[in-house]
């Protein structure tokens, strides 16, 4: 608020702060009242407060509210004009920016226009797998299909004109004007309970107010997604491996991490989460994340309080009031909330995140190995992570469980794409584990071990806290990035030219960048040659099959 007041003072305004949700509006709102900043709050108003647009004040709102085809704010040339914008929890209002571009029809809600889609493309699902197509049919929310891009582009029209039929119904309404003259550089994925079409490539010129404005100021305490940064909001490679951060604070917050499988292998899901649940917690609050409904409906039936976007914010709020007497659970929501102090001592991530996103779940079906996904299930871990610890002197307990998530943070494959911050927390778990695995041989209890390497942290051990802090001060400043961003800034120049339709330079782009890099693995050449493929059809139909025959061979997942 501070750094938006001085370019209001400096009369470089209109100043827009962009919180990725209601909650998370009014939350800024109470502390800039507290602090006598000059603001508006824009929540379901339809106007613009001329406050706002004549720069005398700084206006707050969601990122629901910027970033859709209806926004108040504008849609392309036609977009107001903002001197600086900050996104903050910016992770989570990039997501409501991919969002805005995808249409999600969920077959429970919209039935004849999922089957109308369905029945449109059965013949091009089928040839790609009998038994995929009868998984689909009988609603197996697993099985993900593709709609093959020739199929896709062939009968656009057929899609546009079954589309339009349903824009004014909310699943469509707030992305029609932004897809609708575009629609043949989407893909189409489908499993048995919805429909996800999403673009190859986001444009956010259609948000001009963003990509127009002097200053765009991204906030996060933790980790970000840098691939969308270059690729999806056109920030240069420079910006984004020189962020500004805080020399001073290497590291804020205490958070003792414990794999309890670690300790013993009869600690495992089920055992923990059930003698949790039978444990008394007056003081503190337990909250737990998991990754799909299937997880959250063990902790109902063990008398857990299960969260959902219409109640997630009212069950916080009773926390932050001290009614601690269940576990709460939150369903594949790993940021966006804060669970500050007493309301989260003990914090459980259960299992390795789903990808929400139908377009992420087939990229790492097609690509396990790849830095981008493997780094985007990381920092998804690490936003989990996060909620519990919200201050330099907050503490908490997180027990991570589940086979999948402790083999992903123990694998030096994949352990290497956290933080380094994390990767130090792990290793402080991995010594503590040991000291109560030798109790354990001494003939203790595992529970009993694990409650009593709580307690360490939760009782404010002076031993604990000096080790913890003596460990974490050994961080490095300087951390270097795995992603390859040359790489990053190729994809992003190649989109641009697929978007703008010049596709003979996306295809020479794409072929050069496949020439150049000799030692990528099947699945990944594989990858790039559907691509090629993809642009190809575009331009020679003759050659595409022969392509995308020598995509498939390298990678059967496409």
């Amino acid at each position: 608020m501070l750094i938006l007041q001085s370019k209001i003072n400096m009369g470089k305004g209109p100043c827009l702060y962009v919180c990725p949700n209601k909650y998370l509006v009014n939350q800024v709102h109470r502390e800039a009242e507290k602090f006598g900043i000059q603001h508006e709050v824009l929540l379901d108003e339809r106007e613009l407060p001329s406050s706002f647009q004549s720069s005398e004040k700084i206006l707050i709102t969601h990122a629901h509210k910027v970033f859709n085809g209806k926004s108040i704010f504008g849609i392309g040339n036609r977009s107001c004009k903002v001197g600086t914008i900050i996104l903050d929890d910016a992770h989570t209002c990039i997501d409501v920016i991919k969002d805005s571009f995808t249409i999600k029809i969920s077959r429970k809600t919209y039935n004849k226009l999922f089957d109308d889609i369905i029945n449109l493309f059965e013949e091009d699902l089928r040839e790609q797998g009998k038994g995929s197509f009868l998984d689909l049919k009988e609603e197996d929310y697993s099985t993900l299909m593709v709609v093959p891009y020739w199929a896709w582009y062939d009968k656009k029209s057929e899609v546009l004109s079954i589309l339009s039929q349903y824009k004014d119904d909310s699943c469509i309404k707030y992305s029609w004007d932004l897809i609708k003259d575009s629609l043949e550089k989407y893909i189409c994925f489908i499993t048995g309970n919805r429909i996800e079409i999403s673009p190859y490539s986001i444009d956010t010129k259609k948000f001009g107010l963003f990509t127009n404005s002097s200053h765009r100021i991204l906030m996060s305490a933790t980790t970000q997604d840098d691939a969308f940064f270059i690729k999806g909001l056109d920030f240069s490679v420079d910006a984004v491996k020189n962020p500004l951060i805080n020399n001073n604070q290497i590291w804020s917050g205490e958070k003792m991490l414990i794999l309890p499988q670690l300790v013993d292998d009869s600690l495992d899901q089920k055992l923990v989460v059930t003698r949790l649940m039978r444990a008394k917690h007056d003081g503190f609050g337990i909250v737990s994340i998991v990754p799909n409904t299937k997880k959250a409906d063990y902790y109902s039936k063990q008398g857990g309080i299960i969260t959902n976007s219409n109640n997630i914010f009212k069950e916080i709020d009773k926390l932050k009031k001290g009614e601690f007497n269940k576990i709460l659970v939150v369903n594949n929501r790993y940021d966006g909330i804060d669970l500050p102090d007493e309301t989260c001592r003990i914090l459980i991530i259960d299992s390795k995140p789903y990808f929400e996103n139908l377009c992420d779940r087939y990229e790492e079906l097609c690509r396990p190995d790849s830095d981008i996904i493997n780094k985007k299930i990381a920092q998804q871990i690490e936003q989990g992570l996060g909620r519990g610890v919200r201050g330099e002197k907050d503490f908490c307990v997180i027990l991570i469980i589940g086979n999948d998530i402790v083999k992903f943070m123990r694998s030096i494959e994949t352990r290497k794409y956290f933080s380094e911050q994390t990767r130090k927390q792990i290793d402080i778990g991995l010594d503590i584990s040991e000291l109560a695995k030798d109790d354990v041989k001494n003939g203790e209890e595992p529970f009993k071990s694990l409650v009593g390497l709580i307690n360490q942290c939760l009782g404010r051990v002076d031993d604990w806290k000096m080790f913890y802090t003596s460990k974490m001060n050994g961080l490095s400043k300087n951390e270097q990035s795995l992603i390859d961003y040359t790489v990053l800034e190729k994809e992003r120049n190649i989109e641009k030219y697929f978007l703008q339709e010049e596709y003979e330079k996306a295809y020479a782009l794409t072929q050069e960048f496949i020439d150049e890099n000799t030692e990528m693995n099947d699945c990944d050449k594989g990858w790039y040659l559907q691509q090629l493929a993809r642009y190809s059809y575009y331009i020679d139909k003759s050659k595409f099959n022969d392509l995308q025959k020598a995509a498939f061979k390298l990678n059967n997942e496409l």
